[in-house]
């Protein structure tokens, strides 16, 4: 499953100069990136680092690595939080989650996009949400930060959540599924279940996604429970560049070819609001456009 790896000097080493494999952690969390500039993952590793409440293993597996990135994951351990930095074949988000469950050494693992900020509580809030429910996978709420003003489309709930977005309130609930900006996973309950589909998944230029739906569907059709915790709160940064109506068609293009690769039938995944109608037109076109692509991929791909 692992590929090639390569380490810098810094990576491996807490603030103090010893080994990450002697820290004794409560959880793990993952992220990756590919395209994400320096200063962008900077935001979210600074607020890992503020994590409070548990001993936290950060791991972060790196698609365009590079020795001031290292650095900076080390100067940034403290008592309870410890950095893992290294560099991975540059492959999928999918590859690298995938990574992240045979290389963490906790059973639950946290997985957050790299351009997410979490609060000091995110953590912990997730992390009790599948301790005290037993749950398989746990997500959390996420809302935007918008670094300029959002397009009328976004108030759409099916327009929303491409960008990645979930919020249902700060309560704890059952939910069906989760989305890849913030969530986690309990390693040891999913047993055989614990992967990621890598034929979906971010890839470089690629905006595939459904792979945590995949996982979730999984989970649920063996019985396990998937659950959302309101109190673990994630901001997800949202620039410039994605707040385009190009780039919308893009994302729901994607969308359609990504539930045709799960199989099924399209449904919404929430109740439609007057907005949704509204803009519906402009939705089916793309969604579509890109749902009989996957339909003719899904076809042409060789059996198993």
């Amino acid at each position: 499953m692992a590929g090639p790896e390569h380490r810098f000097d810094a990576q491996g080493l807490d603030a103090h100069g010893s080994d990450v494999q002697g820290f004794d952690a409560n959880l793990t969390v993952s992220l990756t990136r590919y395209g994400e500039s320096d200063e962008l993952v900077q935001q979210t590793l600074g607020s890992l680092a503020s994590q409070r409440g548990v001993r936290l293993l950060v791991l972060f597996l790196d698609q365009r690595p590079n020795a001031s990135m290292a650095e900076h994951c080390r100067r940034l351990c403290n008592l309870n939080v410890r950095f893992d930095y290294r560099g991975i074949e540059a492959r999928s988000l999918s590859y690298a989650r995938n990574l992240a469950i045979a290389e963490s050494p906790t059973r639950v693992l946290l997985y957050i996009d790299s351009d997410a900020i979490a609060e000091p509580d995110w953590a912990v809030q997730l992390y009790q949400a599948i301790v005290q429910t037993g749950a398989a996978v746990a997500g959390c709420r996420i809302v935007p930060r918008w670094h300029r003003k959002p397009l009328w489309l976004t108030r759409a709930r099916v327009v929303y959540e491409q960008y990645s977005m979930l919020d249902f309130g700060v309560q704890r609930s059952v939910a069906s599924k989760v989305v890849g900006a913030g969530f986690g996973i309990d390693i040891q309950r999913l047993g055989d279940l614990a992967c990621f589909d890598e034929k979906l998944g971010r890839r470089d230029g690629i905006l595939l996604g459904g792979e945590e739906t995949d996982l979730c569907d999984r989970a649920r059709a063996r019985g396990e429970q998937v659950v959302y915790e309101g109190a673990a709160l994630l901001h997800h940064q949202v620039l410039p560049e994605r707040i385009r109506y190009v780039w919308i068609a893009r994302r729901l293009y994607y969308a359609g070819i990504s539930r045709a690769l799960r199989g099924g039938r399209p449904s919404p995944s929430h109740r439609m609001s007057i907005w949704d109608y509204l803009c519906m037109p402009l939705v089916l076109l793309p969604y579509t456009l890109g749902y009989r692509r996957g339909l003719r991929m899904r076809r042409s791909a060789p059996s198993a």
